[in-house]
Parts: C-alpha cells; structure tokens; sequence
C-alpha cells in the first residue's frame, strides 16, 4: 500500500493521508479555546468600562450640582436675613457670602473657582438677569455682587465649569464648545425688612 493511502473500508474510497492531517489541524485550531476570553474581553472591555466610567462621572456632577444649590440655599439665606450686609464694606460682604456658600459645597467643588452673579432689584418682574454663556463660552466678566438693601428683590447666580471625561464623547453633558460642563445654581427672593 503507497504511503499517502489510508486503508479504505468496506465501500470506502481511499483518503489521502494529507488531507486528513490537515482536517485534523483545522479540528485542532477550531476547537481550542485557550485564547477566546482575551478576545471577548477586547471587544466588551471598553463598552464596560466606558458605561462604568460615564455613570460614575454623572453621579459626580450630580453631587457637584446637589452642593452648588446648597451652597446657594446658605448664601441665600446670609443674605436674606441682612447679615451680609451688615459686614459694611463690600470686599467684607463678599467674604461673609462666599464663606457661607463654602461651608455647604467647599467639600466638593473649590470654591476659588466659582463665579457669583449677585443682582438687587425693586421687583420679581424686573428681576432680568444676562446670560453668561454665548456662543457656548462662559464669560464671567459682566457678573456683579449687589447683596440689596431690605426689602428688595435679590437674584443670586452660582457658577462653577467642570470639565468632563465622558463629554469629549458624549455631547449631551457638555454645554460649553471647550467640552466643559458648567453647573449652576440660583436663588430669587425678597430680603427681609
């Protein structure tokens, strides 16, 4: 019998014997699984780690966000009862201000980066406050800290641009061109007498 024949059984043709090494490879190659988890995990391992990291920076700009409005509720309320204004001079108002925002949001946000927009008016319906952003850039040059006398309507405007790993990918978070996030918070109430 040649070489390259294999013994053919009854009503068989004979197969070369090359052929059937070759089967036997593909068999082999097909059936080992030794490297198929690297390659599962090449292709769900940054879906998972992109959803696990967006998730975890969401909720950390909803704590930013949380701590701004609380620290606008202190101010508020250092305001509203007239003990800002009883510091007298303005750089003073300003720092008895920002102290109270800081104790509520200064565990999260730096308060050093945090932009006032404080306006006193003598009714709600006049109560028209300027937009800082425009164009999609945040500008901080027309803000102002007018803490108003008793009984005058006070606006108070909070602002603080984060930047943001998940906005370079995901647009909806972003609100600023730069790819930066601005959280704000605001207040409107009337001072008392």
């Amino acid at each position: 019998m040649s070489e390259f024949c294999v013994p053919a059984q009854a009503g068989e043709l004979p197969a070369r014997r090359d052929t059937r090494r070759r089967s036997g490879f593909a068999r082999r190659f097909l059936r080992d699984r030794s490297g198929n988890i690297a390659v599962e995990f090449a292709f769900v391992g940054p879906v998972f780690f992109g959803l696990l990291f967006g998730i975890l920076e969401t909720g950390l700009l909803y704590l930013k966000a949380t701590a701004i409005d609380a620290g606008v509720e202190e101010a508020k309320r250092v305001v509203m009862t007239g003990q800002v204004q009883a510091e007298g001079t303005p750089t003073l108002q300003f720092d008895k201000f920002k102290a109270a925002f800081c104790d509520q949001a200064g565990w999260i946000i730096p308060c050093g980066e945090v932009k006032f927009d404080v306006r006193a008016f003598t009714s709600f319906t006049g109560a028209a406050m300027p937009n800082p952003v425009a164009g999609g850039v945040f500008n901080s040059a027309g803000m102002q800290f007018n803490p108003g006398t008793p009984n005058q309507i006070v606006v108070i405007r909070a602002y603080y641009e984060t930047t943001s790993l998940t906005a370079a990918i995901r647009n909806d978070v972003a609100n600023l061109t730069n790819g930066n996030v601005l959280l704000a918070g605001s207040a409107a109430f009337k001072n008392e007498p």
